[in-house]
């Protein structure tokens, strides 16, 4: 079996731009991406290549893929292949369940997290390739137990061949016992040392048996087996045997011990050096100079290397001694060639062995991996459904009573106050799952500007203090005089001390206490809060910081959230090129957060004020839209009601259109001063409207503003958007308050840079 260098993973979708977008997202990976227009097309890939993994589109014209998902498993050859379903229409349950239903490994929705898609897709190439190398180390073994079966065969017809020479020769030659002698002292060992592998687990317990096999059947004084280490091509002796405790045996096997041999060095390494059974038969000539002395004092005259092979490959040698000089013998040398490649087979076969548990073992490790990643993925996503259907069911829930009409003028504020508080939680929670992708992928940027951080800290307590005001909790600050400015991204730090803030408040039982702190500390600025709450359990602490870890994941837990919060934190902090840390003594004693920032981010200068990012949106006079005509554009017929409510309400002349089509037979009528538009559409999109908008001959359409106005809010997104011709991307959900800010600003804008030309 040939083990392929890369996996193939198998992209499915009717749609080229799909595939094409897929395949820039999937390229320079260590796999193969094929791509398939069609069920029939995918079939036909799949007819001649194994696949790792089949990303496929579910709505596709002809077969789709919840179809082909059962044509593939109906085939034996990709019945077990995995299969990530990908749709951005069929999102309902019961798609997903019938994805699941269908073998898949997963179902995901449209647009798809790059890092999610990449990280699945080079789980399931790895898991392919292990696969691939575990069918093949269980060939290579199948293979091998064969060719060791065989050779068993061989030897047993060999030693039954030996056995009926012996008889005969016995039959024949009756008085030549010492022959006799010597044939029995032959067989005696390699059954001895055919015993010792069976029964052996390892070559350290075969060992000290086969050399005692030696002592006994040869007359050997002292036997000796040394392993041969590939990596320093040298020999070093492992285990001795000894016929007796004389002094002199002993000073000659503790030599033996502290040598290492090299290729040609000594009896062992001119054994290994001719790679067959070696004999020294005149007393011990060309031994190792440091072992000469000692064999003639010990009584040492013959000696015999035998090498332990299994066909080319080397793994040790077998050295014995006798008292005798021996004489080479051509049956001696068999016997001793064979001894050795039966403890080199036996070597061979435990290294396969070891080879392919420890390939179970990884296999293991890396299934249980899995497991625990897909159960992280469902407590996950467990927790995000729950984090936003709980706002969700109040903002239904009231708004099902504001429509029946039976709340009094008091009860309808208190609804619309909920439904509002609700609806920014989400939106909240929203914006944290995105800083989250920003900072995971390296595309959030700060704006860095000398900046006091005394109001930055003021106007993230005044954001909690209704939290805290509802809780009876006090909320304490101390700011060292003497930071006067801070070079840091002065939106993104109020974050970072509104979201400790916030974690204080959720954790403190009422009647609590709040202190944040700001001062110089050991050459950094730190900024700490400390809260009177639970507390954090020791063995918890060190994973404070990661993201979607909370100490109580359970269903009872007391507190909501993603558990992104202090994830941000850390991340913006490490931005800043500084750290956080949390302390805490345990269960009921509280807990002190602190953001540390390097001193040399510091500067004096005059006060500077709060940057209008780093105010309260909520507060102000309302800005006004008087005079401005304005064309929305989107398919979705309650957002442009909305729209169009609440730009009128600011003095705007509005007109709502649901295609793009429907806008350009108003914009021929009808000249706006600014154009809002969705940017996914049925039929045409936003960006088929800009395209043909900035096309047009007449100026005083072609050059109009034009608002991105989108649930699309990535920052890639973004860009496409500024790029493609729009002046302003702004994410759903809205701030109508900040909207209108932007067209008034936008609209001004516009006219001051075309004061000579009149629109409509």
């Amino acid at each position: 079996m040939n083990i392929q260098e890369q996996a193939n993973v198998l992209l499915v979708d009717d749609r080229p731009e799909n595939l094409f977008a897929m395949e820039s997202l999937l390229s320079g990976a260590d796999y193969n991406i094929t791509s398939a227009d069609s069920a029939q097309e995918a079939l036909r890939v799949l007819l001649s290549e194994d696949v790792a993994l089949i990303l496929l589109d579910v709505q596709m014209p002809g077969l789709n893929g919840f179809e082909l998902a059962e044509l593939i498993r109906e085939r034996e050859r990709t019945e077990h292949t995995p299969i990530i379903f990908i749709s951005a229409t069929s999102i309902e349950e019961q798609y997903i369940f019938k994805g699941y239903s269908l073998g898949a490994v997963d179902y995901l929705t449209k647009p798809v997290q790059p890092e999610i898609l990449k990280s699945k897709v080079a789980f399931f190439t790895r898991l392919f390739k292990q696969n691939q190398q575990i069918k093949h180390q269980s060939q290579l073994l199948a293979r091998t137990n064969a060719e060791l079966d065989r050779l068993n065969t061989e030897l047993e017809e060999r030693v039954k061949n030996r056995t009926a020479a012996l008889e005969k020769v016995n039959v024949a030659l009756e008085m030549e016992l010492e022959v006799k002698k010597r044939a029995e002292a032959r067989l005696a060992t390699e059954h001895s040392i055919t015993r010792a592998l069976a029964s052996a687990s390892s070559i350290e317990d075969a060992a000290p048996n086969i050399l005692h096999t030696f002592c006994k059947n040869m007359d050997a004084k002292v036997a000796t087996f040394w392993l041969w280490r590939s990596d320093v091509q040298e020999l070093t002796c492992e285990f001795i045997e000894r016929c007796d405790d004389s002094q002199e045996l002993k000073e000659f096997s503790r030599l033996t011990k502290d040598l290492h041999c090299g290729r040609g060095i000594g009896l062992p390494g001119r054994t290994v050096e001719r790679f067959e059974t070696f004999w020294l038969t005149h007393e011990l000539k060309g031994m190792h100079q440091t072992r000469s002395a000692a064999a003639k004092k010990a009584g040492l005259n013959g000696a015999v290397g035998i090498p332990i092979k299994v066909g080319a490959e080397l793994y040790g040698v077998i050295e014995f001694f006798t008292a005798e000089q021996l004489e080479s013998r051509s049956s001696l040398t068999n016997m001793f060639e064979v001894v050795g490649s039966e403890i080199g087979q036996f070597m061979f076969r435990r290294r396969v062995e070891k080879e392919r548990e420890s390939l179970l073992i990884r296999e293991k490790q890396l299934r249980q991996q899995a497991e625990r990643a897909s159960k992280l993925k469902d407590e996950f996503l467990a927790t995000v459904s729950h984090e936003l259907r709980t706002p969700l069911n109040s903002i239904l829930g009231w708004s099902q009573l504001l429509a029946l009409g039976k709340l009094d003028e008091e009860e309808a504020k208190g609804a619309l106050d909920t439904i509002h508080r609700n609806a920014r939680s989400q939106a909240q929670l929203i914006d944290d799952l995105l800083d989250t992708s920003r900072l995971i992928t390296g595309n959030l940027q700060l704006e860095l500007s000398p900046t006091n951080v005394r109001p930055l800290i003021d106007a993230a307590v005044e954001m909690v203090k209704p939290a805290a005001d509802s809780k009876n909790v006090t909320i304490d600050s101390d700011v060292d005089d003497s930071i006067d400015s801070l070079t840091c991204d002065a939106q993104r730090l109020q974050q970072m001390i509104w979201n400790l803030l916030t974690n204080a408040v959720k954790f403190t039982p009422s009647n609590g206490k709040i202190d944040i702190n700001c001062q110089r500390r050991d050459g950094m600025v730190e900024i700490r809060v400390t809260d009177s709450g639970i507390g954090i359990a020791a063995d918890f602490l060190p994973f404070v910081f990661d993201r979607f870890r909370q100490e109580d994941s359970s269903s009872t837990r007391s507190n909501g959230g993603l558990g992104l919060g202090l994830s941000i934190v850390r991340h913006l902090a490490e931005l800043h090129g500084g750290n956080v840390s949390v302390e805490s003594e345990g269960p009921g004693q509280g807990a002190t957060f602190s953001i540390s920032l390097p001193v040399t981010h510091t500067a004096r200068s005059e006060k500077h004020e709060v940057p209008e990012t780093a105010v309260d949106p909520n507060s102000g006079e309302p800005t006004r839209l008087s005079g401005l005509r304005l064309l929305v554009v989107d398919d979705d017929e309650d957002s442009c009601n909305m729209l169009r409510f609440a730009l009128s309400s600011s003095g705007a002349e509005v007109k709502t259109s649901l295609s793009v089509s429907d806008a350009f037979q108003c914009l021929s009528k009808w000249i706006p001063h600014v154009l809002l538009t969705d940017i996914n559409m049925p039929g045409e999109d936003g960006y088929s409207l800009i395209n043909r908008l900035r096309a047009l001959e007449d100026e005083s359409r072609s050059n109009l503003p034009v608002i991105a106005l989108t649930a699309m809010a990535r920052p890639e997104d973004g860009e496409k958007a500024m790029s493609s011709g729009f002046q302003l991307h702004i994410p759903k959900p809205v701030d109508i308050e900040e909207l209108t800010k932007a067209i008034s600003n936008l609209a001004n804008g516009f006219e001051s840079k075309n004061a000579s030309h009149t629109l409509g």
